[in-house]
């Protein structure tokens, strides 16, 4: 199952499709184009260095607009912040009301930070 690494090298989350030996296969969010990369190179969340992730929080991909879920972060405008609300917008995108940003339009694939689950499963 595709999960969410930071890399530091390029300060970018990076969806990690499979994993063998020293080498790990992965893709840009936005990207379908897969590329190789050191596996020793990954960090996994919630203790990797991204930047813009809050304290506790881990990295889930969000694959469509309606996975998204109210108290989720998100990065726009090269900030963090929480989702307050949302509704459906239009060909099946979002338009989110972000803490301190106001109304916003979700409409792509994008990594979002979410508080892991009980129990300490992560996405």
């Amino acid at each position: 199952m595709p999960y969410i690494a930071w890399h530091p090298r390029t300060r970018r989350p990076l969806v990690v499709l499979t994993r063998s030996g020293a080498g790990a296969k992965v893709r840009l969010v936005h990207s379908e184009v897969p590329f190789e990369v050191p596996v020793g190179e990954l960090q996994h969340y919630p203790w990797a260095a991204d930047p813009h992730a809050p304290p506790g929080f881990v990295a889930v991909l969000l694959d469509t607009p309606q996975a998204v879920c109210e108290g989720d972060w998100l990065v726009v405008v090269g900030c963090a912040r929480r989702v307050r609300a949302q509704a459906a917008y239009s060909a099946g995108s979002r338009v989110l009301e972000l803490e301190g940003y106001g109304k916003w339009v979700l409409a792509a694939p994008r990594v979002a930070y979410r508080r892991p689950p009980a129990g300490g499963r992560t996405f």
